[in-house]
This record gives structure tokens, sequence and C-alpha cells, in this order.
């Protein structure tokens, strides 16, 4: 379902490379990469394929150029790490796959990958399709809702669902918590206070203790469980079970992996949905459209998995709206050995930066690039773009585990509401994107006035 584009290519000459001037001869270019990452992106992308500044006496590359990124991502993977601001996120999310490296990175990856497999969408979808369907059950013509909030609870339980097999208010609680956390500690990381030896402060540090806690034991009561009664079809089942020639994780592990997937899980999804809402809603005529596709074969039903590929302008819908929103807005890599991208030596300790939100916005890729333009992805389109000129999953080995279940599940709900609902924004400014963890709305709220289309009824 996710995109495909081009072929990687070898570049036969070094990509081009500048030094963007240091804002302070202390920090170099901190503030601005910490804190105004959107703007700093949008500047390296027009000042060329590879911009080189430092953070401290940090070495820092912001690479837009595809022949670059393909080195990093499939080229010469092992020669980096995770970056310095998700080692940072160990306090919340362990040695999950979103954190972890090397072997134990694989390790993990092989136990999960599973999950995330074919045989599982199906069953995963049909969640999918009962929770938004309950949901807009609960919806009334005319009248204001907080989509971003909506969505999010919504992706929470189908996620939840998928990972455990039940959803409950203690676990619901329990994730919004965490969440909550999690914000507050990317704040904190993207902020002076995260040069310091990393400690977050007392109350987010014992909050975080008490949740983590607190879902360890859900956790254990449901693993004791799960051995008087194997063979589960979910997600925790494939943890358990682990493979033919790989341990089983340990409580620890599977505790790790479960933090990441949903806070990571519900977070991504409830983005690209809320961002695609937003540009339809911003741009009536293309929600009549795409609606109007829906219905004349789902009459006002949920897709099932078979159907999705029959509706290429949902596609296309869902591949420029994750364009210009991609939840994962940028991609970060740490140098471990030096390395050659792009024709230039990375030394050692430097801190590589991808950002999806302006990749996606070059002009070099992409024409009237800050336009919603769905009718761009063509099949002819599709096969002339780089292949690492657009990736809102990442890339390499490396890339989303979850990036076809994520995009399955975004089309499902997307193609469910916009049959049987219009939205309007209650708020006549733009809604402003905030870069912490995921791309989310400013201020966490997107407020619509919905209206039921003619002959949806409930």
């Amino acid at each position: 379902m996710v995109a495909q584009t081009g072929p990687v290519r070898s570049a036969s000459s070094p990509v081009e490379k500048v030094y963007l001037p240091n804002e302070s001869p202390v920090w170099g270019n901190l503030r601005v990469i910490a804190w105004n990452n959107l703007e700093f992106f949008q500047l390296c992308e027009k000042m060329a394929g590879m911009v080189e500044t430092r953070a401290f006496l940090t070495p820092v590359f912001v690479l837009h150029d595809p022949t670059a990124i393909a080195d990093v991502l499939v080229n010469s993977p092992n020669s980096f790490v995770k970056p310095y601001a998700l080692r940072r996120l160990k306090v919340l999310f362990g040695n999950g796959l979103l954190t972890s490296d090397g072997a134990e990175w694989k390790h993990h990856r092989h136990l999960v990958q599973p999950a995330f497999g074919a045989d599982y969408l199906p069953d995963f979808i049909r969640i999918v399709q009962k929770n938004t369907n309950e949901l807009l059950s609960s919806w009334h013509d005319v009248e204001e809702r907080d989509l971003y909030y909506d969505v999010a609870e919504l992706c929470m339980k189908n996620v939840t669902e998928a990972l455990f097999g039940i959803y409950d208010d203690q676990l619901a609680e329990m994730t919004r918590e965490l969440a909550d956390i999690c914000h507050r500690l990317v704040k904190v990381i993207f902020s002076y206070q995260g040069l310091l030896p990393f400690l977050p402060p007392g109350h987010l540090r014992r909050n975080l203790k008490k949740q983590l806690s607190a879902l360890g034991a859900y956790l254990d009561r449901l693993i004791d469980q799960r051995s008087k009664e194997p063979h589960w079809n979910d997600f925790l089942g494939v943890l358990l079970a682990g493979g033919p020639h790989h341990a089983s994780l340990s409580r620890q592990a599977i505790l790790d992996e479960t933090v990441t997937i949903l806070l990571a899980g519900h977070e991504t999804t409830a983005s690209a949905v809320v961002w695609c809402l937003y540009l339809l809603a911003t741009h009536p005529e293309q929600s009549e459209a795409l609606s109007a596709e829906l219905v004349s074969q789902l009459q006002g039903k949920a897709p099932s998995v078979r159907d999705l590929d029959g509706f290429p302008l949902l596609r296309a819908t869902l591949d420029e709206s994750l364009r210009l929103y991609p939840p994962t807005h940028r991609i970060g890599r740490t140098v471990k050995t030096p390395v050659m991208v792009g024709g230039h030596r990375l030394p050692k300790g430097a801190e590589v930066l991808i950002p999806q939100w302006s990749l996606h916005r070059s002009s070099r890729w992409y024409d009237r690039p800050g336009h919603f333009l769905p009718e761009r992805w063509t099949p002819e389109f599709r096969r002339a773009l780089p292949r690492f000129a657009y990736l809102p999953f990442s890339g390499g080995p490396r890339a989303c585990v979850g990036g076809n279940l994520a995009w399955s599940e975004s089309a499902v709900i997307l193609a469910t509401m916009v049959q049987h609902f219009r939205f309007i924004p209650c708020d006549n400014a733009p809604l402003k994107p905030v870069g912490g963890l995921t791309l989310l709305p400013g201020g966490g709220h997107f407020r619509v006035r919905i209206e039921r289309r003619d002959g949806c009824q409930d």
C-alpha cells in the first residue's frame, strides 16, 4: 500500500555541500536546529543537497539529496546509530525498536516483524472498521468536534486492541499519561536544559516511573494469563511465541516494545489522519471528489483490505498529505565510524539529519511543492520520482516496521469518515504544525464543524 518510488542511484560526483554560518560562536546553530527546526530545515533545503553546520562542537549535516540519503539509509547503515535525541528518550522507550541498535535491534526486529506482516493485516483492519464505525455513530449532524482528540483516541483504541486483544479504561489512561510524558520529555530534550547530563525534571521523572510500573504490572497479569491460554493471535502473542531460531523476549523487553508501539503506533497514524482531514477540510472540492469515488463503490461502508487498491484518488490523497505533513518529519543518525556520504567524509560523532518535512516540499522534485495536489501522483510521476525524495516511513533496513499497517489504517479511517461527513474548520487561520517526536497540530487541537452528507444516516 505504501507508495514506492524510483531506484536508488549512486552519485557519479560529490553532492553539493555548503556551510551554514554559525548563529553563535559558542552554541553554533543549536537554537535554530532545536527550536525552529521546520524553518531551519527549509532554509537548508534551499541552500544545497548537503548543508554542514554545528551544534556546540558537534558537526551537523542536513541532507536533502536522494543519493546522499541513500548512502545513510541503504548503502552504509551500519556506520550509524540512532541520534542523540532518541538515545535520550531511552528513559521512556527503553531498548525498544525506536531507540535500540546493533544485535539487540536485529533480534527485536526479527521477532516483531511478523506481527506487522500481511497475515495480520485483515484482522487489524477489522478492528479499525469496528472502532471507526463506533466513533462515527456517536457524532451528530452539525456539531463541533475536536478531530485531533477524536482521532487520537480512535487510533489508541485500534493499536491497543491489536496489541493485547482487549481495550479497557485502565490501559487507555496509562497510554494517555505516557503520551503526555513523551511530549514533555521531547520539549526538555530540545531545549538548553537538554544539553546538560540528562535527568528529567523531578515531577516528570516520578510520573514516568509510576506509569511504567503500572503498565509493567498490567503486562505481567496479561502474560501470566497467556501462559494458561496460549496461541493468542495478537502482537503480545507474537512476542511471547518467539521464533524457530530466536528466544522470546524478556518481560522488560516486551514492556519496552509495548511502550514503543503504543505511543509511536497510535500517534503517528493519528497525525497522518488529522493532517489529511485538515487538507480536505480546507480543499472542499478535493473532499467532494474523494467522497464521490468512495461512495460509488462502498455505499457508505468501511473498505476492506482488498478494497484499498481500488481507489486511486484515496491513495493519491493520502500520499499527498503524507508528502506535505509527514508524521515522522525528520530522520536522525549519529555517525558511529567515519563514512562517505554523497562523496564527502563524515567524521565519527557527527549528527546527520534527513528532514522529510522540507525534502517533500522541495521544488527540485515537486511542481508547486506547497500546494495540495493529489492529482500529481500519476503512475508516471511515481516512477520518475527518486526513491529517497519521498520517504514518509523512512527507508532501508530501519524503515518503519508498521508502515504498511499505518498507511492502511489511515486509509480505512479516512475513507469511512469522508463518505459520511464534511468537515469545516472552526478557525480560518492555518493549522500550524509543531515538530516534536511526530508532526502535531499546534496546541494539540483541530476543531471543526461536521455536517452529515446527504443520504448518510446513523
